[in-house]
């Protein structure tokens, strides 16, 4: 009978199968390089931590675009709804916010880490083993560099929850790569996802623009469109509408080197409407006072309308008009992935059964954002960890 489990990575996907395997009367021995738990949820939360969201299953798995069919089974076996009623056992109660997505009342992730620890220390058949390094890993034994050198863990059953390639710092440096390409396993490459993008700004707009918010619009790519405020960078764009549609740019850019994005300045506004306001006389104002008055345009889209359309167009509202409601913006290049929110690839479903078990190492697990699955931020990557952590655990009790 199994009763040990040795756990590498103590993200969500690393503490949850934790908390469940203890649950269950399993022992864990928990490891990861940093000194301290849950860095990258830590870093989550400081922009509100966005957990899951309350869309009913049939839409909430599309976020995970071609790997809807290998990600509904453990989405099926552990719901956005019993995320909800796991964190209000654990002393976490949630709120919806604004599009259905759900957040902890706690003020951060820092206090509902606190309760974690403290509910899996609440065990005495749990073990966290801090600044551990994976270095090597042989059949049923894993090697790991610690201040105090070089150790052996025998490990016939384990999970490894080691995180993507974004946000190196916080542990999630995705070099267990050539780790388990050395044992033969078919790693898919990494690639950012919810990640700006870069492109040719003037100077001039580098310089005023100085990450200024660009509110209220309406993004485009091809037949997808997402409302919302976007961030103007020096380098490019950034904001919840880009990294919605991240996943379809960065692909349309590794096609055609390129791709183009329109932007709506105007959403609330029909292009009747937009056309019949500036009709009106204009007197003695300027064309920016102008369009201010008519239209409610901010400073700041007023200079990106500047930057993207030709002198000529303000001559004429007849093709200014259609410029306010689709105004094009190409872009050429994803940010570096050690920038981005998440990352594509890792750990092809190939390697996999329907439990996460490696089916050339029995009894070892993958599960989270190594394995080659992604989704767009709004509480997907974090349930999809949470789901695929509970349905390796599920096949741990199979063995």
């Amino acid at each position: 009978m199994i009763k040990n489990i040795v756990i590498i990575g103590a993200g969500p996907t690393g503490l949850f199968a934790s908390s469940l395997l203890l649950k269950e009367g399993f022992s864990v021995d928990l490891y990861d390089q940093k000194k301290e738990p849950g860095r990258k949820l830590l870093l989550a939360g400081k922009s509100g931590l966005n957990i899951t969201n309350n869309l009913p299953l049939d839409s909430f798995i599309t976020a995970y675009g071609c790997r809807q069919k290998e990600i509904m089974p453990s989405l099926d076996l552990f719901t956005p709804k019993d995320l909800r009623l796991w964190l209000k056992e654990l002393g976490v109660e949630t709120f919806e916010g604004s599009s259905g997505l759900i957040f902890p009342v706690l003020s951060g992730a820092k206090e509902l880490l606190s309760l974690w620890m403290e509910s899996l220390y609440s065990y005495k058949n749990f073990k966290f083993h801090p600044e551990h390094q994976l270095i090597k890993v042989n059949k049923e034994t894993i090697h790991f560099k610690t201040a105090n050198g070089l150790i052996k863990v025998n490990a016939p059953f384990a999970v490894m929850g080691m995180g993507g390639a974004s946000y190196p710092s916080t542990g999630s440096d995705g070099r267990w790569k050539n780790i388990l390409n050395n044992m033969d396993i078919k790693i898919k490459p990494f690639k950012p996802i919810n990640c700006g993008f870069e492109c040719s700004w003037s100077t001039y707009f580098k310089d005023y623009t100085d990450y200024s918010s660009l509110k209220n619009i309406k993004l485009t790519h091809k037949k997808q469109s997402i409302r919302g405020d976007i961030l103007i960078t020096p380098y490019g764009v950034e904001g919840t509408p880009v990294y919605k549609l991240s996943r379809e740019i960065r692909d349309a850019i590794e096609k055609k080197q390129q791709t183009t994005v329109y932007i709506d300045l105007t959403p609330d506004l029909s292009f009747e409407k937009i056309l019949s306001r500036l009709k009106q006389k204009r007197r003695k104002n300027s064309i920016s006072n102008y369009l201010r008055k008519q239209l409610k345009l901010s400073p700041i889209k007023i200079s990106i309308l500047r930057e993207l359309t030709e002198k000529k167009f303000f001559d004429d509202y007849s093709l200014l008009a259609p410029q306010l409601k689709k105004l094009p913006l190409i872009l050429y290049k994803p940010r570096p992935i050690e920038e981005a929110i998440s990352s594509s690839g890792g750990v092809s479903f190939d390697e996999l059964d329907r439990f996460f078990m490696l089916k050339k190492y029995p009894g070892w697990f993958m599960a989270g954002e190594m394995v080659d699955w992604d989704a767009t931020t709004g509480g997907y990557l974090l349930q999809a960890c949470f789901s695929t952590a509970c349905m390796v655990v599920e096949g741990i009790k199979r063995l």
